[in-house]
């Protein structure tokens, strides 16, 4: 996998199954050049977001490791911070006091609710009205100039949840946004284990992107060793069909491009 990133992994610091040291030396196995953590950090109390009092730790450990591996394999810092509108500043007081090289930006919550762990209030909504709530979200995401990267970016319909009519003014409508604030799109691997059984995003939101020459890079969004870089070949191969070359790479808050 000569070139290939991973930039969406989770240690045992939020919720993944093992040390940041396990991944890195299975993703050295695997051939990968740079590898990326990206725990959960989240303004609300969630048991599957790091305890403020262990980010100073998650901090420590990646960039001992990072020196450590130097000669194997690149390690990034990132993390994947969930998105809530009007908490901005709280938002960006965190993204400051770290060292990060890039963040993800992702909704998991449509108000006090997380609709990526909690089944529950599926139906109160029409799908459409769900659909509509979520965009808006990750375009206010797009446009808060916080993040990076836009995490999966249609995991609204993770538990096969689809809108009950044609939204591709809605998608379009988002897509336009993130291309106006310069974000990047991960292509996330994740989604083809998860209820709905496909790419996040879906191969024609991959072209969407490619249309409106929104940059791209990709991820697996393990939570175990055996997760890194899933799915990769298959991922790989529809950029590269539908016309990608590069994909985005990170350092510092400042991306390059890299060749697929």
């Amino acid at each position: 996998m000569v070139g290939l990133v991973d930039y969406h992994m989770h240690s045992l610091l939020s919720d993944g199954k093992n040390t940041y040291e396990e991944m890195i030396k299975k993703a050295i196995d695997i051939g990968l050049e740079e590898v990326g953590f990206s725990d959960h950090v989240c303004l609300k109390t969630v048991d599957w977001a790091v305890m403020p009092i262990d980010i100073p730790v998650m901090t420590e450990q990646i960039l001992e490791l990072r020196e450590k591996y130097r000669s194997q394999i690149k390690v990034c810092y990132g993390i994947e911070m969930d998105y809530f509108p009007g908490k901005e500043k709280e938002i960006l007081k965190i993204i400051n006091s770290l060292p990060l090289d890039y963040i993800i930006g992702s909704v998991h919550f449509i108000g006090d609710w997380n609709f990526d762990t909690d089944r529950s209030l599926y139906g109160k909504w029409s799908n459409d009205k769900l659909y509509n709530m979520y965009y808006e979200l990750i375009q206010q995401t797009a446009r808060s100039g916080l993040f990076d990267t836009i995490g999966h970016l249609d995991i609204i319909k993770k538990f096969r949840v689809y809108p009950e009519s044609d939204q591709t003014q809605l998608i379009e409508d988002t897509l336009k946004v993130i291309k106006e604030n310069n974000v990047v799109v991960e292509l996330n691997t994740g989604g083809l284990d998860r209820p709905c059984a496909e790419l996040t995003p879906s191969p024609e939101l991959v072209e969407r992107c490619y249309h409106h020459h929104i940059p791209m890079t990709i991820s697996s969004d393990a939570h175990s060793t055996s997760q890194i870089a899933r799915h990769y070949k298959t991922a790989i191969n529809l950029m590269k069909e539908i016309g990608f070359e590069e994909i985005v790479t990170f350092e510092n808050r400042e991306r390059k491009m890299t060749r697929i």
